[in-house]
């Protein structure tokens, strides 16, 4: 999915309208759509403030998946849910934190070793 298929995805399931999100970004309505239609390239501090306005991180939006997405409600209260996504990140974060410390614990170990010359 293309980062501005994404960002109009999120934009929808917080029920907010182009003309909601180019009033908060200083664009036109038909500039903030050019950056939903990938008609423009977008910069790294506009897309941190997409995701801001969004409330989700750019990470959300680089790596958005439509398919663990679950609106119940098409109304002006509905979020949407994302499920599924965050599970993996958060499976994917543990493994990466227990293959950090067992890392962190073999060079402490090292310089141990390495300090304590007889």
């Amino acid at each position: 999915m293309k980062v501005g298929d994404s960002i109009k995805k999120l934009r929808e399931l917080k029920n907010f309208t182009q003309q909601h999100m180019a009033t908060e970004l200083d664009l036109s309505v038909s500039g903030y759509g050019k950056i939903e239609r990938d008609e423009t390239d977008i910069s790294i501090n506009k897309l941190e403030r997409i995701a801001g306005i969004l409330g989700v991180d750019m990470n959300t939006i680089l790596n958005f998946d439509e398919r663990h997405i679950f609106n119940f409600n098409n109304n002006q209260t509905a979020n949407g849910i994302v499920q599924n996504q965050y599970n993996v990140k958060n499976e994917l974060m543990e493994r990466l934190v227990a293959k950090y410390e067992e890392e962190n614990k073999y060079l402490k170990n090292l310089i141990e070793k390495l300090t304590s010359k007889d």
